[in-house]
């Protein structure tokens, strides 16, 4: 692929930014006026350990050719994060692995002039941390990790795992963090839990309801006969007050048993109740389930697995409002094959890809006409606009389209929008912005 050249150029010149400002207007020297109302789309290149990430405006995503050879190249030691303002004119990048977020204006086309940058791996001790835009103002940056822990006399007896969560909230008009951020959060899952070797392990994907932070958890169970994780027969969310960022502690249902924090798609969802919508993934089953005023709601349970009849995982889903949503899954009961590598440089695999949507109000759900061997593993961003929902779906490597679905439509059919083009082996679309 033929990145642009001025890419390298920023690149290059971010290590001599300031630790944790860099607001300075067009420091590429990139200068122009500002676009709002375009789509982004967003292009990635390479699965393993070093990637490429491509960015690139488009006004119109119902017709022509958009092509993954222009764009503008984004930091990204990893497949970058990316999360967009509300009308286009500004995107927010996580280089994931080094700990930085950058922050650039759209000029229109493939122009992007980064506009701000922060490196928050220092005061929030860790380089793999994880970004989410909670609102128009503000972002989380957070990540966990957590240590068995023995008695202190033999070193031998398990006692629990000391979960310890790192939390700041960026200020996206100034690219800093707001004080109260805190690198040691303990957080406590109470003692009988804990003392049975519950732990999270990862949390992502929060939003904000109420006074409160919730962040998808994945919890393992620690089986101290074999010094090994098990997976768990629970569901957990990391909950954390905010803006205070104290008393982190956890809720529980053994009604589902899985993930919740996803893994690059938004797992959660505030509805327009205020509750909180969520996806949990695990033993070949995948259910939305809801969270209001704190707790889990045991009445209700949307069972896409049982709906659809199949065995399913997924990664995450998209809320287009009134009850409906759209949710990339894979189909478990269709042959795995590889679809590229892991970081370790390891052949990953992977059974294909497929969409739904899902109606929460009447509970069912419609298997929607998509492009088989679809890999969405990655997959980020989707839009709803003027009550349209953009996908861009392509098979790894391979051309695609935009599908535009009628977000009131029960139809499986939706419209074929521009042309995608994917030029080579282990190259894919990760969204629209």
């Amino acid at each position: 692929m033929k990145y642009l050249k001025r890419s390298l150029v920023i690149a290059a010149a971010v290590f001599a930014l300031p630790l944790l400002y860099s607001c300075s207007d067009d420091d590429d020297g990139i200068s122009g006026e500002e676009v709002k109302n375009d789509f982004h789309l967003a292009f990635a290149s390479g699965s393993e350990a070093n990637s490429a990430t491509i960015v690139q405006g488009v006004s119109d995503l119902s017709s022509g050719i958009i092509s993954s050879q222009k764009g503008h190249e984004l930091e990204s030691a990893r497949t970058a994060r990316i999360f967009a303002s509300a009308d286009g004119s500004t995107i927010y990048s996580l280089n994931y692995t080094e700990g930085t977020i950058e922050k650039l204006s759209y000029l229109g086309g493939d122009l992007y002039t980064r506009v701000g940058r922060i490196d928050a791996s220092v005061p929030l001790g860790v380089k793999s941390l994880r970004f989410t835009k909670l609102n128009e103002e503000l972002a989380s940056l957070h990540y966990v990790r957590a240590t068995p822990l023995y008695d202190s006399e033999t070193g031998e007896v398990y006692q629990k795992h000391s979960v310890i969560a790192s939390i700041g909230i960026l200020d996206l008009e100034t690219m800093t963090l707001l004080e109260g951020y805190n690198k040691e959060i303990e957080v406590e899952l109470g003692e009988e839990l804990s003392a049975l070797g519950y732990y999270i392990s990862r949390i992502d994907a929060p939003v904000v309801s109420g006074s409160k932070l919730y962040y998808g958890a994945a919890v393992s169970k620690w089986n101290a006969s074999s010094g090994k994780a098990e997976a768990t027969d629970r569901t957990f969310t990391l909950v954390v007050d905010y803006p205070s960022l104290t008393n982190a502690t956890a809720i529980s249902t053994t009604a589902v048993k899985g993930a919740t924090n996803g893994y690059r798609t938004p797992t959660q969802h505030v509805n327009e109740a205020g509750e909180i919508l969520q996806l949990v993934s695990g033993n070949e089953e995948v259910h939305i389930v809801k969270i209001k005023d704190g707790q889990y709601l045991s009445s209700f349970d949307y069972d896409l697995s049982n709906l659809l009849g199949k065995a399913v995982a997924s990664n995450g889903w998209f809320y287009a409002g009134n009850g409906i949503g759209y949710i990339p899954y894979e189909d478990l009961s269709k042959d795995k094959i590889q679809i590229g590598v892991n970081p370790d440089g390891e052949p990953s695999y992977s059974a294909m890809w497929k969409l739904a949507r899902m109606d929460f109000n009447k509970g069912t759900v419609v298997d929607l006409n998509v492009p088989d061997n679809l890999w969405l593993t990655q997959y980020q961003s989707s839009v709803v606009r003027d009550g349209i929902f953009y996908i861009a779906l392509s098979p790894v490597g391979s051309n695609g389209n935009i599908y535009m679905f009628d977000v009131d439509s029960e139809s499986p059919d939706g419209t074929l929008g521009a042309g995608i083009t994917g030029t080579g082996a282990d190259q894919y679309y990760i969204g629209i912005y």
